[in-house]
């Protein structure tokens, strides 16, 4: 009986046997680059102010550290749901860091009256 196995529990354990783990991590690991690398380069062009990369980063951790707590439920861990959430944390991770290194890469946009 399949009922009884911890798999009909925590589908995600499938995951986290086998190889397929790969097909989840490279993927995730490309865009949570592709966020540190485009987040700098729009700042580089001057597309927001200090304040809006500043409250980015704040809020992209405090998003981060919640739902950090929620893929960490007991009853969430280990499920699809829990997946989900664990990469939308990586994602959110590399946003705040995307947003600490734009406030280096910032440029001041050029005054329209010049």
């Amino acid at each position: 009986m399949l009922l009884n196995t911890p798999f009909a529990l925590y589908p995600c354990m499938i995951l986290a046997i086998g190889r397929p783990r790969l097909l989840i991590i490279a993927p995730m690991a490309l865009l949570c680059l592709a966020i540190i690398v485009a987040i700098p380069m729009a700042a580089s062009r001057g597309k927001l102010h200090l304040a809006g990369y500043i409250g980015s980063a704040i809020g992209a951790f405090a998003a981060a550290m919640m739902v950090s707590k929620l893929s960490g439920l007991h009853r969430i861990n280990g499920t699809v749901v829990g997946l989900f959430l664990s990469v939308l944390f990586f994602f959110a991770i590399s946003a705040a860091l995307g947003s600490l290194i734009a406030l280096a890469a910032y440029r001041h946009p050029p005054d329209p009256a010049e």
